[in-house]
């Protein structure tokens, strides 16, 4: 099978990975490219996808055409989840990256993106049976529980992400104490939401927000997948390492080298969302996966299924 690349559009970053099915059966990846591009910025506000936003996930779509085309690739599509889902004109960035692209950009329901989720994170893991799957997003954060064979049992995707946290409570860093503790009150209240599931089946975490707090936590010198991917998160290290965030002014979370420059300014959110949810759920720890819903958008693509 000739090589297939899987695009996640998402509110803070665009990703794309590219890979193929061998002659035995096993998937082969041939590249992951990252990218922040922000596109949500301003959508939990206003409603809509900001001009500039537009032309930053078209330089970066493009560009990643042309690089998939390296790779003799026979498809490439992308896929947009909370913030393109939220976007009053959201059909402007879809013909934008058409023309400019020539790429298809797809929007998801919540319930797809977190079966995609789900079936990505385990993409390389050992893990058992039964486990939950927790995508902390710029603009959304998602929970599915289900197994590797049959797939996602329950799923819920509710409106509390990074991006948007900030963008509502945290324009100053460090925030305020009243500050932290509306932050705080919202994001519970919102998690609240998400299906219960027993401590029993362990937590996978996805994304941004908890592959950094990985590479925080393994003091990588830089995001090293090998070193990341299935390291064991604890709740005490994600409670100091939130405590410290909201301690901190965006110039000493920028000089903290695990930290990407354009994540600077969202991760105290992140981290944040993360302890609350480990917190009131009674997990003592989560498995950091740095695959996600572009893995699983590329099985898909494999199977036929997109």
């Amino acid at each position: 099978m000739r090589p297939l690349a899987a695009i996640d559009v998402g509110t803070n970053t665009v990703l794309m990975v590219v890979g193929h099915c061998g002659t035995d059966g096993a998937i082969e990846i041939l590249d992951d490219a990252h990218a922040i591009a922000r596109m949500g910025r301003g959508v939990d506000e206003d409603g809509r996808i900001q001009d500039d936003r537009i032309d930053r996930v078209c330089q970066i779509v493009e560009g990643y055409h042309e690089r998939a085309k390296a790779f003799g690739i026979e498809r490439i599509c992308a896929f947009g989840t909370s913030a393109l889902r939220d976007a009053t004109n959201k059909e402007a960035i879809i013909s934008a990256v058409a023309e400019r692209a020539d790429v298809e950009l797809v929007e998801l329901s919540g319930a797809d993106e977190a079966g995609l989720t789900f079936r990505g994170a385990a993409f390389g893991l050992e893990l058992p049976s039964r486990f939950a799957v927790l995508d902390i997003g710029g603009g959304s954060t998602e929970l599915a529980i289900g197994t590797e064979s049959g797939g996602v049992e329950e799923s819920n995707s509710v409106d509390v992400g990074a991006v948007r946290v900030t963008e509502r409570f945290f324009g100053l860093l460090p925030p305020g104490r009243a500050e932290q503790e509306a932050a705080a009150t919202m994001i519970t209240e919102q998690l609240k939401r998400l299906p219960q599931v027993d401590t029993d089946a362990p937590l996978v975490g996805v994304a941004g927000t908890v592959t950094t707090l990985g590479a925080f936590d393994t003091q990588a010198a830089s995001f090293d997948d090998d070193a990341i991917n299935g390291h064991q998160l604890s709740i005490e290290a994600i409670s100091d390492i939130s405590a410290d965030l909201l301690q901190m002014d965006y110039a000493q979370i920028r000089a903290i080298s695990q930290i990407n420059e354009q994540r600077a300014d969202i991760i105290t959110a992140g981290a944040l969302i993360l302890k609350q949810f480990l917190l009131h759920r009674g997990y003592a720890q989560l498995t950091v996966s740095t695959r996600g819903i572009r893995y699983g958008l590329l099985l898909d693509m494999i199977d036929g299924k997109r």
